[in-house]
């Protein structure tokens, strides 16, 4: 992993008889163009250049680690809250469709006993007319004059 790395120290200034003892560092750390980690470390000065490069080097990683998890989590929740807006539209968009199922059911059933009403109507009204017309045939035979037959 190549990364820049600025290092400051601050802090008490080593001395010959304060062997071992560590001092602040200031470590920056440019991930990308515009975005630099500030970390604080008490350091043994005697720490071997190699291993001091690889603590920071962890430190970095869970650093960023921990800001992609934070993304993730940021990038679920507003997922979550699109899907809750869309489950409240499709929620609104059922209950009118339900609604208008109702109104259709109800005016089909309207539109049934119409039609079976204006059935029965013409049934009897069939069945009257043909009586008529049987009773209208009757009554020409009965009022005819009768037929000589020569």
């Amino acid at each position: 992993m190549s990364f820049h790395v600025v290092a400051t120290s601050s802090g008490t200034p080593q001395s010959n008889n304060q062997a071992g003892e560590k001092k602040s560092v200031l470590v920056q750390y440019e991930v990308e163009p515009g975005f630099t980690i500030h970390i604080h470390n008490n350091i043994d000065p005697a720490t071997d250049p190699q291993k001091l490069k690889r603590i920071i080097a962890n430190r970095i990683s869970a650093h960023k680690s921990r800001w992609k998890k934070l993304q993730y989590v940021n990038t679920l929740v507003k997922g979550s809250m699109e899907l809750q807006i869309a489950v409240n539209m499709l929620r609104a968009k059922i209950n009118i469709a339900i609604e208008e199922k109702q109104y259709l059911e109800n005016e089909k059933k309207q539109l049934k006993e119409t039609i079976s009403a204006r059935l029965q109507d013409y049934l009897n009204n069939y069945g009257i007319t043909n009586m008529y017309k049987v009773e209208i045939q009757r009554l020409k035979k009965s009022m005819a004059p009768p037929t000589s037959s020569t």
